[in-house]
């Protein structure tokens, strides 16, 4: 891929509740240290939804681009999973994964909200969220009061469909969808706000959106800074 926009990567699945303690302590000990230790991982967030039974889990991982998905490094690890991802990769269910360029973007970047709402599209996104009009609706949640961020973010197929070894471990199929709209915001009552504007603006309806909270969250250690000797 040549795509060189920011990317990003979704994955959900659910827990039962006897093996919720190893899939936490996994994620939060090794597994999103381990992914952001690939080069092209920018960050590792990891979110519960709200009032889910048993627990649904989500994970964000920020990319340089799209295309660190079919990168070596990335599917180095996917093919040597670890003891521990061993273990676990069986007891998930409902698996979902999605990843691919984020095609529109309003605030920054930079800063997240604790507090974030995801509509998943099973086909191609809408018109609504495509070209100018997914940038001017972006634009506009993001200028509520308490949204940190909002993207949209269209998949790509081919990197998300590799055949790697810790794909083959999981019991359950790997649900696919097409694109998401996030928005992130500080707290439940500004995110309310977003999706209500979100329906107005966008036509979407407020019950499409998931509401999840973030349970951790992980940077990649910066380079260490060269040093210089005595001239």
């Amino acid at each position: 891929m040549t795509n060189h926009e920011p990317g990003l990567l979704a994955i959900w699945s659910t827990i039962a509740p006897e093996s919720e303690i190893d899939y936490l302590h996994w994620l939060t000990r090794e597994h999103v240290f381990e992914r952001t230790r690939v080069a092209g991982f920018q960050s590792g967030r990891v979110f519960r939804r709200r009032g889910s039974r048993p627990s649904e889990y989500m994970m964000l991982y920020e990319l340089d681009h799209a295309g660190v998905m079919s990168s070596p490094g990335y599917l180095a690890r996917l093919n040597d999973p670890t003891p521990w991802t061993q273990r676990i990769m069986p007891s998930l269910e409902r698996f979902r994964r999605g990843g691919g360029t984020i095609v529109a973007q309003g605030g920054d970047p930079a800063g997240h909200g604790s507090h974030v709402a995801i509509a998943r599209f099973e086909e191609a996104l809408p018109e609504r969220l495509s070209g100018e009009a997914g940038r001017t609706l972006v634009s506009a949640l993001a200028r509520i009061d308490w949204v940190a961020n909002t993207q949209i973010m269209s998949v790509e197929d081919d990197a998300t469909s590799i055949a790697t070894q810790e794909k083959s471990m999981r019991r359950s199929s790997e649900g696919a969808f097409a694109g998401l709209l996030l928005m992130e915001a500080l707290d439940a009552g500004s995110l309310d706000r977003a999706i209500a504007r979100a329906s107005d603006l966008g036509h979407i309806q407020p019950d499409q959106f998931e509401i999840y909270d973030l349970v951790f969250a992980c940077h990649p250690n910066p380079p260490e800074p060269p040093v210089h000797g005595n001239d």
